[in-house]
């Protein structure tokens, strides 16, 4: 199959090849396309971006360097597989991260973020009323957005987003657990109301309690489901659709 140049050198404003496989790649991370533990096939990636092999590679290299893929001389590429003790840490971690920027939204929030965050609270109180979870987690994600947007502090918006993709693969089902929406929604009310009425503080603890609340439930569901077992505990790595043996 031929394959057009690779070039290193981007259009201004638009994003380079490399960065377009990355982030085709992390929003299958996001998705649950990729799995922990799936190997990564280089030649089907080529062939699906029409790339050579030096971007796909570069992209695969940013990608081991933030920890979501394993990169294993001899061997393969392979997605991260986390250690229960690394998810634990990386909970903990997100909650101090949401909670202090919850605490500069609610100090610095303005009129069109309240109104857009508002609008946000609805759309996660209407999908956790349908009982409706894929669709929660797109509100949730939407709603959180709002908040990262409005606490005006673009590093700790990145290193909370790297968190989040990290974990990301191993949340896919959290919020079928049962009571969970309702019970996620009310956090939210909490996180809004402060952020609303410009209390930093009770902003911050409720973010706080509303991540370890899911976090959780995000053990349970990852260390407690057999079911579960083989997507996210098994040593053996798994093959992403279209590797070969």
């Amino acid at each position: 199959m031929l394959h057009e140049p690779y070039q290193s050198v981007k259009t201004p404003g638009l994003p380079s090849l490399q960065d377009r496989i990355r982030l085709a790649l992390e929003e299958d991370l996001r998705s649950g396309k990729l799995l922990p533990g799936m190997a990564i096939n280089e030649p089907a990636l080529c062939a699906r971006f029409g790339a050579s092999r030096t971007p796909v590679r570069e992209a695969l290299l940013l990608l081991a360097a933030k920890g979501l893929v394993d990169i294993r001389p001899r061997s393969g590429i392979y997605v991260r597989q986390l250690e229960a003790r690394e998810l634990v840490a990386m909970m903990e971690g997100l909650a101090e991260l949401e909670g202090v920027l919850a605490r500069l939204a609610a100090t610095r929030i303005n009129a069109p973020l309240t109104a857009r965050l508002a609008a946000a609270l609805r759309h996660t109180e209407e999908r956790a009323q349908a009982d409706d979870a894929n669709g929660y987690v797109q509100a949730n994600a939407e709603l959180h957005d709002v908040i990262y947007e409005a606490s005006g502090n673009a590093f700790i918006v990145e290193q909370t987003q790297l968190v989040r993709l990290r974990i990301a693969p191993y949340r896919g089902r959290m919020f079928e657990k049962p009571g969970r929406l309702a019970r996620s929604q009310a956090e939210h009310e909490a996180v809004v109301e402060a952020i609303q009425a410009g209390q930093g503080e009770a902003a911050a603890e409720a973010m706080r309690a509303h991540i370890s609340m899911g976090g959780s439930a995000f053990a349970d569901m990852v260390l407690g489901a057999p079911a579960m077992a083989p997507a996210y505990a098994s040593r053996r790595p798994r093959k992403s659709p279209g590797s070969s043996d």
